[in-house]
Formats: structure tokens, C-alpha cells, sequence
């Protein structure tokens, strides 16, 4: 006879493939029609632009026609694998020159674009190394006929002039999807550098040939400000001194907990971009006073800045303070600065032809940007190319960081036009794959008093959206002040919030600078990204980050070392203060995340170790198991007496507490609860400071729901394991047993599934039908395959059929006290759940299932555990997704599917069986799960999945895996399958 559905739960927004950030633009192939298409829009008109005719057609453009990588999914893919820890590929980066070949566009695509800009009039240059951009010089007429566009001339609200295309530009229709955007069709874009509040003292620099000066000499203790500076300094108004009005290289450092020595960050290049040239003087000034050596190089494009530097001109003072703040604080290293076309000549092109060059020159493994502008009047073609171009440098393994602006929450606030006071953020500090700097205010020495400087800029993307895959580092971390349930109601996705992180800012507590033959304190979040540069590229010096590569994109690695348990060890959280700087637009600071400081200035001696370390080998190596009396180690109900809420996140410490060892676990099983349901969803388990995978392990499809699932997750070196749930529910944990990467602890025989309880028909039992609030005491040794020896058993439980409105089964050795835990919750009456446990036999032989309301019990025995060396050991694996059949159609009912287990995410051959969450969803009348070793016998009567029209339901299943590496899987109605993979053994 088959097997009685028996239910768990899944929700298929858990369900979701890895994916990035959405682009603005366009994207995928060319179709077959040629039909004219626009892509991207026309450029916004800043507010009090008054048009003066129309703009002349012979000015000569530079133009940069912008292509999509050859398949963006897979990049992001590739960024998410060198990205994530534990991950085969984590950290093997693209060598330099290789992205062209592995994910630019292919050579036929950009033979099309061509041909199709030259059969236009145009004259298209050759394309770039990464095969993203086309450069072309023109004239306005021959734009204006290639492009379907007409151009007018304004004369801005500063006086300035320029001009702009009144549509978006139109591209052939066969070739349109290969194309992110154009460059170069407007002039009127602002940008601007993100420093402010300069005061100098027209004193001599400290370190020059002035008699009044000493010059230092870099000690282990690190470079330290010159007596010649401090000297100068103090004449400012209000007599400022190091911790009270700014912030030398060395005070900074003990602030932040920076290794600071003559050598720190050697071997390592910093990158810095600028749009202007800067003074040798001033900065061998600089270097004399600290004592330090650092090379800098420059690196021209489009024949770089030709304008003279301060005091001529404003030039001059981003570019000392990005390379001075580096050369202090990281004086080993090798500084390249960038340098496009001077600002106030910068266009879209040139801005874009710096950025590339950064990426494309590879040289540099961190990248300092201290420049933006208005997200708002950002072009769709610039911002797609930024995007691009920070993948690339996110797959060559760059970190590159970005100032978050200076006008507080209204980024466009210098940009003027009608977004002038609204809520706005800086470009590219928003971008995905660019880490945000935020600013703060310290004081003291080392800084005893912090707060969100009010200039730093902050807030939510309007243009970039993060989803519900593995780039939403931000999950979990939302700031006080964003509506998120707004924002995914307008996108479908998670916005992008910024900054990410802080350091100092705030020009009152800014940075000394030797500027035009004296010295200054500036300040800005042009200050604070250097900062977090030089944190960077010393981490990178680090060994851990040594041997495993250079961080690349930190976001992921920045928001995990946050978790629950390590954010108070890695970061300051910056709680008061707000960003509030115009027209009383911004957010308040808080606890955790916030909109004007991220999460915080950083401890970092302790962050780059987070940063740096990989997977601790245990939590990778092979496990015996130690059962464990049940016990709870979550209640949300009691913690805080509030639920989880939407997108929440919560943790709890594994390792050192409840019997459990506080070193070598190597994973844990729990049974997870959620109760008190709001909504449908669904809740992730996965290890502390480890990415949160894809996968999920407990679903739910209704408020009001008490449902279950037991877990099995991977322990990371810190202990912890993380709960996240995109549904306000409580959650409860109860840990089963652990296992450890040695020989002290029992290990695993699978078996063919049987039945050795089923009420129903008095099987297992001395009485038929439901029980009504009592125990079974249910014999597993000495039959059914179970040997006497045998210390736990694991089966897969059933409340079949509840007669009760709310109820659960708790399984637990004979002879010992009723635990007061579960292992399969209902809330209904009729309700089909079922849950995998792993139970501790009794000294007889037998366990103990009792049952808290009224319910028949269905047990299916899949295996057992015991104390000797003969069975399998544990390795953690995932959790991945290896089976989803909604991208290839239901499975019929009836039918067997073969699945492939070996070979999938690192899983070798000849395992003898796996760990697996498989869910069914999308069901269309009620049905059952059965698993079991491809090339055996499908079980009789067992059952590892089981529901009722309608549900959703997952449940972990213990199966053996068949001599070809592949596990069965058999429905007797139609339904959508998804299996997750957690682990195996061998």
C-alpha cells in the first residue's frame, strides 16, 4: 500500500537563483528586426537651465557607445563564487586581460555594433581591452543623424554653458540589445570632489627647507606628524590640536585599531581616482614631515589635467588628500593616482574613460574614489557603465570604494534643478559593486565621543535594487528611517542602501594636509575613503589574505562580519547624529545599520581577520556525531518578546554553551520552530559570518501557521549560526546533537526507508487509531535492521491527520525526562506534517515519542548511528540548490526522477549517503515524496515528503545515494521539486 501524505512546508520566494543588481539599461541579445530602437532616455535638464537655440552641429564629441557583457548572469555568478567563503572558486579571480575573452561581448556582437555605427556616418574607434566600450570622436550633426536625436544649447543657473540631446539615443534594432548606452551626447552632467571645509594656515609645510621644521623618520610605531606641523596647525582659529580639531595619520590609526608601522600595507598598490593634477612640493612636504616614502605614479587619461593647482585654482586639494591620508596611514604601499581631464572639462566620456582605465590598467588591487555626483541626473549610460565596470574589477578581485557625498541625505544638492532638496544619493557610491563611505564626527585621543557628521551622504537608491539571492548583502540590515516594504512594492527587490561603512569626516575633526607651501585640516568623506583604503590594502597584506587572494568585492564579507555575533567585536556602531544637512532632509542614526553611517567605523584588527580568514578547515572536514538531550537554544518569544521581522535577521551561539564544546564542531543539528506566523515566507539557517545561501529550510504560506523542520548546518570558526526570515514570525531552535571532525563521536548507517510506527493500523504500537495526549514508547534495536549497539536513530516523523487545533511531537530517549522541546508542530486540525529527527535510543532499546494533542503518528526509520568507526562520517556541503524543476516543468505523477548528487557542489563520488532539504510546491491534489538509492528497490511504504492540495512543503531527508552518485525521487501527483543539498557522508 502507498504511503499516506504526510506535510512540511516551503515557500518558493526562497526559491530564487543567484542574481546581481539589476541594470538600468537594456540588456540581453539582438534580435532579427532592425527596427529602430531608444535606449536609455534622455538626459534631465537641471532646474533654471534656460535654452539659448540649438547647439552648434559642427562641435566635435567624444562619444563611447557601451556594450553588455556576453551573459551578465554568468559574471555575477562568477563574482558570487570568488566572492563567497568556502567556495571552490573563492578568490580565484580573472588574470589581468582575461575578462574580454571570458565575459566581454564576443567578437560578433561588436563586429554588428560596428558596422551598424558605420553604416550610421559614424566612425567608430576600436574597441576597448574589455570589449565594453567603443570610443568615437564626431561632430553634434553627425550624433544628431546616427542617433535619431536633435541637441540644444543652455546656459546653466552658474553661468556655465553647454548642451544636451532632447531624446534618448536610437540604435538599429538588430544590435540595440548589445548596447548598455551612449556617452558623451550632453554636457550639462555636474560632478563634483568630496572634500570640504578647507582652512589653511599660508604657513611653511612642516618638513620643508624651513629652519623651523624637523623632519621625522618612520618608526615601528608608524609615521607620526612632524612638531613643524602641529606647530602650524595650532595657529588656526580655536587652536586646534591632534584629537580636537583633526586627526593625524597615527592618531587615526589608534582610533581605529590599524596595524600602523613604517611597512603597513606593503606589496599592495591603492589606486586613487581624480579629476585634477596636485602639487609635488606639497606632497614631498607631506612625506618629509611623516617620514615617509611612498611612490606615487601617474596613470593620464585623455592627456590628463592641464589646469594649475592651489592656490591658483581650487585643484588640487582632492588629490593631497586622497595620496597624503594613504601615504601615512599605509605608507608600504604603491600609490597610482588616475587622473582624468580636469573637473570642470569632465563629460560623461571622459569621466567613464578613468573609471575604465582603472579596471582595464589591473595594477591596483584596491581603488579610492573621492568624486561623484547626483544619482538622480545620473545618465542610464553611465550608470550601466559603471556598473559593468566595477563587475570587472569586482571578477579581477579589486576592491574599489567610493565617497557618499558631503550634501547630507540630498546628494543633488550642488547638482541644483527640481531634486535639489530631495532624498537623494551620490554616483558611484551607490553602485552595487562599489563599497559606500559615509562620514562621521570624532573627538579625543584616541576618538572618545562619535557621531554622524551631518554632510555625509546617505540614503536609498532610485536606480539600483538588490535581490533576493546572494548579492543582498543587505538583508537583514535595514536602516532606521527606510521603508522597505515601500521600496520592494516599487521594485520587487530590496533598494540599495548607502553608504556601507564610516570613518571620519566631519572638516572639525578632519585631516592635516601640507597644501601650497603650508598646512590646512580639510574634511569630507573624501577623507573617509582613503581611510578605508589604506585599512583595506593593509588587511590584504595580512596572511590569511595572502594566501587566499586579495579581498575583491567586500560588501558580502563587510555585512557578514556584522552578524549578530561578531558585529560588536568588528565594528563601531555610530548611534547618534543624524544627516541632516539641507532643507531638514535625512535619517537618523541608530543601532546597527543606518542611512547617514552604514554599519559603523571599523575595529580593524578584528574586522580584517573576519575579512581575510576563509573557512576554518574543520568546518569542512569530515564528522562523527554526538547526540545531545534536546535542548533549546532559541526562543524569540522569550528573548525579546518580539518576532523576527520582515528581512530580520538573528543569531545564536552554538559552540561553548549546552554540553556543546567550544572548539572542533564542525556542524549542528536543530529543529527549527516558527510559530506566531504573520504572513507567508520563509526562514534560512546557515553558518555566522559565512554568506547566506540561496537555500531555505523552513516555509510557511499563511499567518497563524506552527510548523517545523529539522536542520543541519555547518559550524564556522566563530560558533555561530545565523536565522533569517523575509516573514515576521518567532523563531525557536532546538538543538539535536553536533558533530565534531575527530573520532570521539558515533558515526552513520543508512538503510533502505522503513516503517516501524504507523497508529493507523496499531503498527509499532499495542493500540489503533490517534493518541490523545500520551506517549509511545516505540522499540528500534534489534529490529527493522536497527543492531542493539545503535546510540541514535534517525526517522522521519508524522502527526498524520491532526485531531487537535494545535499540538507537537516530541521524540526523546526512554527512561529520560520529556525534554520540552519538538520536532513536528501543527496548528490545525487535519493538518499533514511531517519532520526528520535524530533520536538518542534508550538504554532498552527504545524511544519515547510523545504526542501534545491529538494525532495518529507515522515513524520511517532511515538509519542509525553508532559509537564504533564502521559507519560514515559527516562533511558539511552547501547549502546549494542542485535540483528546481519549475525552470524545466512539474514532475508527473507517477514518475521517477534520477538525480545526480555527486558531482554537484564539491560532492565526490562513491559517498554512501546524502543530506538533503527537498521541497515539493505547486502541488494540484494531495501526494507524497518517496527517496531512495538510484538502482535499488523503491521503498514499500516510507515517505519523506507529504502534503495536501494546495501546500508548499519541504522536509530533510537522509537518503542513500546509489552506486552511479544519483538518489530517486518518486511523486504520485504532480508537483514542482527542489531539492538543497547540505552535507553527506562517506
Amino acid at each position: 500500500m502507498a504511503a499516506t501524505t504526510v506535510a512540511a512546508l516551503f515557500a518558493t520566494a526562497a526559491a530564487t537563483s543567484a542574481s546581481g543588481a539589476t541594470t538600468v539599461g537594456a540588456t540581453g541579445s539582438g534580435g532579427a528586426s532592425a527596427s529602430p530602437q531608444r535606449v536609455g532616455s534622455a538626459p534631465r535638464i537641471p532646474a533654471g537651465a534656460v535654452k539659448t537655440g540649438g547647439a552648434a552641429g559642427s562641435t566635435t564629441v567624444q562619444l563611447s557607445v557601451g556594450l553588455e557583457p556576453r551573459d551578465p548572469q554568468a559574471l555575477k555568478s562568477f563574482i558570487a563564487a570568488t566572492s563567497t567563503k568556502g567556495n571552490p572558486q573563492y578568490h580565484h579571480y580573472l588574470a589581468k586581460g582575461q575578462f574580454a575573452a571570458t565575459f566581454g561581448p564576443t567578437q560578433a556582437t561588436i563586429a554588428a555594433v560596428t558596422a551598424s555605427l558605420k553604416a550610421q556616418g559614424l566612425n567608430p574607434g576600436t574597441v576597448s581591452a574589455d570589449g565594453l566600450s567603443i570610443p568615437m570622436t564626431t561632430t553634434l550633426a553627425a550624433a544628431a543623424h546616427a542617433f535619431g536625436t536633435s541637441f540644444s544649447s543652455y546656459k546653466l543657473k552658474d553661468g556655465t554653458t553647454g548642451y544636451a540631446n532632447s531624446a534618448a539615443p536610437q540604435i538599429a534594432g538588430n544590435v540595440a540589445g548589445y548596447v548598455s548606452g551612449v556617452t558623451g551626447l550632453e554636457s550639462l552632467t555636474h560632478r563634483q570632489s568630496m572634500h570640504t571645509g578647507l582652512r589653511t594656515t599660508g604657513a611653511k609645510a612642516g618638513g620643508s627647507s624651513t629652519a623651523t621644521t624637523t623632519r621625522r623618520t618612520a618608526v615601528a610605531s608608524g609615521p607620526q606628524i612632524c612638531a613643524g606641523a602641529t606647530s602650524a596647525l595650532s595657529t588656526l582659529t580655536g587652536s586646534p590640536s591632534d584629537g580636537s580639531g583633526y586627526y593625524s595619520a597615527g592618531n587615526l590609526a589608534n582610533t581605529y585599531g590599524m596595524e600602523h608601522t613604517a611597512t603597513s600595507g606593503s606589496g599592495v598598490t591603492i589606486g586613487v581616482f581624480e579629476m585634477e593634477n596636485f602639487s609635488n612640493s606639497d606632497l614631498a612636504s607631506y612625506q618629509s614631515c611623516y617620514g615617509t616614502h611612498v611612490s606615487v605614479s601617474r596613470f593620464k587619461t585623455d592627456g590628463g589635467p592641464t589646469e594649475p593647482v592651489y592656490p591658483a585654482t581650487n585643484n588640487g586639494i582632492e588629490s593631497l588628500l586622497d595620496i597624503e591620508d594613504i601615504a601615512s596611514l599605509a605608507p608600504g604601499a604603491t600609490i597610482i593616482d588616475y587622473q582624468g581631464t580636469d573637473l570642470d572639462k569632465t563629460t560623461d566620456t571622459t569621466w567613464l574613460h578613468n573609471y575604465q582605465a582603472m579596471v582595464l590598467d589591473d595594477r591596483a588591487s584596491v581603488l579610492s574614489i573621492s568624486y561623484g555626483g547626483c544619482e538622480l541626473y545620473t545618465a542610464n549610460a553611465v550608470l550601466n557603465a559603471e556598473n559593468y565596470y566595477s563587475m570587472e574589477a569586482a571578477a579581477q578581485g579589486q576592491t574599489i570604494l567610493a565617497s557618499s557625498g558631503d550634501d547630507g541625505a540630498t546628494g543633488c544638492y550642488r547638482a541644483g534643478g527640481t531634486q535639489q532638496f530631495a532624498a537623494s544619493v551620490s554616483d558611484p557610491a551607490s553602485q552595487p559593486y562599489v563599497t559606500g563611505v559615509g562620514g562621521t564626527s570624532l573627538s579625543g585621543s584616541p576618538a572618545t565621543s562619535r557621531s554622524a557628521w551631518s554632510g555625509t551622504g546617505g540614503g536609498t537608491s532610485n536606480v539600483w535594487s538588490l535581490n533576493n539571492s546572494f548579492f543582498n548583502y543587505q538583508t537583514g540590515f535595514t536602516a532606521p528611517g527606510f521603508n522597505s516594504a515601500a521600496c520592494q512594492a516599487q521594485t520587487g527587490y530590496t533598494c540599495r542602501q548607502t553608504p556601507d561603512v564610516a570613518a571620519d569626516a566631519d572638516p572639525n575633526s578632519g585631516y592635516p594636509l601640507a597644501i601650497g607651501g603650508g598646512w590646512g585640516i580639510v574634511g569630507g568623506t573624501s577623507g573617509a575613503t582613503p581611510t578605508w583604503a589604506s585599512m583595506i590594502a593593509i588587511a590584504n597584506t595580512q596572511t590569511a589574505c595572502k594566501a587566499n587572494g586579495p579581498l575583491g568585492f567586500i560588501n558580502f564579507a563587510l555585512y557578514s562580519a556584522a552578524s549578530p555575533t561578531t558585529y560588536s567585536a568588528d565594528y563601531t556602531d555610530i548611534t547618534s547624529g543624524t544627516n541632516i544637512a539641507q532643507a531638514g532632509v535625512g535619517y537618523q542614526t541608530g543601532t546597527g545599520y543606518d542611512l547617514p553611517t552604514g554599519l559603523g567605523e571599523p575595529k580593524a584588527a578584528t574586522l580584517s581577520n573576519s575579512l581575510c580568514a576563509s573557512l576554518p578547515a574543520a568546518a569542512k572536514g569530515a564528522g562523527t556525531f554526538h547526540p545531545v538531550s534536546p535542548t533549546r537554544v532559541l526562543d524569540t518569544r522569550s528573548k525579546n518578546g518580539s518576532p523576527v521581522p520582515f528581512g530580520g535577521i538573528t543569531g545564536v551561539q552554538i559552540t561553548g554553551n549546552n554540553g556543546i564544546p567550544s572548539t572542533g564542531v564542525t556542524a549542528v543539528v536543530l529543529n527549527v520552530t516558527v510559530t506566531g506566523t504573520t504572513g507567508g515566507g520563509h526562514l534560512t539557517v546557515w553558518g555566522d559570518s559565512t554568506p547566506r545561501p540561496t537555500t531555505s529550510n523552513l516555509n510557511w504560506d499563511r499567518a497563524g501557521q506552527t510548523i517545523s523542520n529539522l536542520v543541519t548546518i555547518p559550524v564556522p570558526g566563530d560558533g555561530g549560526v545565523d536565522f533569517f526570515t523575509n516573514s515576521a514570525t518567532h523563531v525557536i531552535a532546538d538543538v539535536q546533537g553536533y558533530y565534531t571532525n575527530d573520532t570521539s563521536g558515533a558515526t552513520f548507517t543508512s538503510q533502505a526507508p522503513t516503517r516501524i510506527l504507523d497508529t493507523r493500523s496499531a503498527l509499532g504500537t499495542p493500540n489503533k487509531g490517534p493518541v490523545n495526549y500520551n506517549t509511545i514508547s516505540l522499540k528500534v534495536d534489534g529490529a527493522n535492521g536497527v543492531p542493539s549497539n545503535a546510540t541514535a536513530v534517525v526517522m522521519n516523523l508524522t502527526a498524520a491527520f491532526t485531531a487537535s487545533n494545535a499540538g507537537y511531537l516530541e521524540a526523546y530517549p526512554e527512561g529520560t525526562t520529556a525534554p520540552t522541546v519538538s520536532n513536528v508542530n501543527w496548528s490545525s486540525t487535519g493538518a499533514l506534517l511531517s519532520g526528520l529527527a535524530i533520536v538518542p535510543v534508550g538504554a532498552d532499546g527504545n524511544v519515547s515519542i510523545k504526542v501534545n494533542g491529538k494525532s495518529d503518528v507515522v515513524g520511517d526509520v532511515f538509519g542509525y548511528f553508532t559509537a564504533d568507526t564502521s559507519g560514515a562520517k559527516f562533511t558539511a556541503a552547501g547549502p546549494a540548490r542542485i535540483l528546481d524543476t519549475r525552470s524545466s516543468g512539474a514532475l508527473a505523477g507517477g514518475h521517477t526522477l534520477a538525480l545526480q548528487v555527486t558531482g554537484a557542489n564539491g560532492i565526490p563520488s562513491g559517498i554512501k549517503s546524502v543530506v538533503l532539504n527537498i521541497t515539493v510546491t505547486g502541488t494540484t491534489s494531495a501526494g507524497f515524496l518517496e527517496a531512495w538509492a538510484d538502482g535499488t528497490t523503491r521503498p514499500a511504504a516510507a515517505s519523506n515528503v507529504n502534503w495536501v492540495t494546495g501546500q508548499t512543503i519541504p522536509n530533510q531527508v537522509i537518503v542513500p545515494v546509489g552506486a552511479d552518485g544519483k538518489v530517486d525521487l518518486y511523486v504520485n501527483s504532480n508537483t514542482q521539486v527542489i531539492a538543497d543539498v547540505f552535507g553527506y557522508f562517506n
